[in-house]
C-alpha cells in the first residue's frame, strides 16, 4: 500500500506540499519582512498572489490525474456527517466574505470601530478559513480515497495553521486593537458566546448573508453531480 500510495499519487503529494508550504514560508516572519523589503509592500502582495494561484492550480491538475487509492471505506454515517454539517460552512463562508474582516489585510479600520467584531466575527474570528478546514475534513472523512486525503487534507492544514499563524503574528504585534478584538470574540466558533464574553445576534449577522449562505450550500449539493460526477443529494 505504501509503494502504490508513493508511486501513483506522488505528483498530488508533492503539488500539495508546494501549496502548503509555500503559503506558510511566504508568510513567515524570517521571510516576509526581507521580501517586502527588497520588492515592496505591493510587489510583495502581487508575487504571493501569482505563486498562490500558479500552485493551486497545479495542484487541482494534479488531483484531477490522480488514480482512485482506497485507503478506507466511508460509512453512511460520514456522509450523514457532510449534509448536516455543510451548511454551518457554507453559512460562514458567505457571511464571512459579506461582512467588514477585522483580521484582513486592510482590516484596520474595522479594528478602529467602537465594536470591533462585526456580525459573524462575534462567533469567530476567522469564519472564512473555519468554513474552508470543515467543508476538508469533511471531504477527508467522507471519501477515504488517497488522492482526496491529500488534496482536502492540505487545504485543511493550511486553513487551520493559517489562522493559528494569523493568531501568532497578531498577538506579538503587540497592537492594543487587537486585545480589543480578542476580548469580544473567539478563535473557536461560539467559544465566546459560550463564555459571556460576546451576544450574537441573527440580525447583526444579517439574515441576507445567511440567506446567501442557505444558496451557497444548496448550489454545492445540486451542484455536485454535475461538477464531480458524484451525486450527493439525500435519496428518499
Amino acid at each position: 500500500m505504501t509503494e502504490t500510495l508513493s508511486t501513483t499519487l506522488g505528483p498530488l503529494a508533492l503539488a500539495t506540499a508546494s501549496f502548503v508550504l509555500g503559503h506558510f514560508i511566504l508568510s513567515s516572519g524570517p521571510v516576509r519582512p526581507r521580501l517586502i523589503a527588497l520588492i515592496g509592500e505591493r510587489g510583495f502582495m502581487v508575487g504571493y498572489s501569482i505563486f498562490a494561484i500558479a500552485t493551486f492550480v497545479s495542484m487541482n491538475l494534479a488531483f484531477a490525474r490522480a488514480p482512485m487509492v482506497r485507503v478506507w471505506v466511508a460509512g453512511d454515517w460520514t456522509w450523514h456527517l457532510a449534509l448536516a454539517a455543510m451548511p454551518f460552512a457554507a453559512i460562514l463562508l458567505a457571511c464571512g466574505y459579506l461582512t467588514r474582516n477585522p483580521t484582513a489585510i486592510g482590516g484596520g479600520a474595522v479594528l478602529d470601530r467602537p465594536d470591533p467584531a462585526p456580525g459573524i466575527f462575534k462567533l469567530t474570528r476567522h469564519p472564512i478559513m473555519w468554513a474552508v478546514a470543515i467543508w476538508a475534513i469533511l471531504h477527508v472523512i467522507a471519501t477515504g480515497d488517497g488522492a482526496a486525503i491529500l488534496y482536502f487534507g492540505g487545504l485543511a492544514v493550511l486553513a487551520i495553521g493559517g489562522m493559528l499563524h494569523i493568531e501568532a503574528r497578531r498577538a506579538r504585534s503587540g497592537d492594543e486593537r487587537w486585545r480589543r478584538l480578542v476580548a469580544v470574540t473567539s478563535f473557536v466558533p461560539f467559544v465566546a458566546a459560550i463564555e459571556g464574553r460576546t451576544r450574537l445576534s441573527f440580525r447583526e449577522i444579517g439574515w441576507g448573508r445567511i440567506a446567501v449562505g442557505i444558496a451557497v450550500y444548496l448550489m454545492f449539493l445540486y451542484g455536485h453531480e454535475a461538477v464531480i460526477g458524484l451525486s450527493v443529494v439525500p435519496r428518499s
